[in-house]
């Protein structure tokens, strides 16, 4: 489910990494745990989460609105970290937390 709302973006996006190397801006998105809570011997509710990792070279607030607004119409609620500069890369990364 959560690669059909990222899909919905328009930005490029795969699971942990692209085959073949793609020009950002781009996500990745990786699976981060699972909130669980369980009563009377059994599992009542079990919630994936995941960090969704956005690349770019510019800074483009329109991209960064497309993906909140996808994860919230998705359903899921986000932390959202600082932009961050990679030297090896020359890109920057902001992650979501979902």
């Amino acid at each position: 489910m959560i690669q059909e709302v990222l899909v919905g973006t328009g930005l490029p996006c795969a699971y942990h990494h692209f085959a073949k190397p793609v020009t950002p801006p781009f996500l990745v998105y990786l699976g981060n745990g699972q909130d669980t809570f369980g009563a009377d011997n059994t599992w009542t509710y079990t919630n994936n989460r995941y960090q969704i990792e956005y690349y770019f070279t510019e800074k483009n607030e329109e991209n960064e609105r497309a993906i909140e607004e996808a994860l919230l119409l998705g359903g899921f609620n986000y932390e959202k970290s600082e932009d961050t500069f990679i030297d090896d890369e020359g890109l920057y990364v902001i992650y979501y937390y979902v």
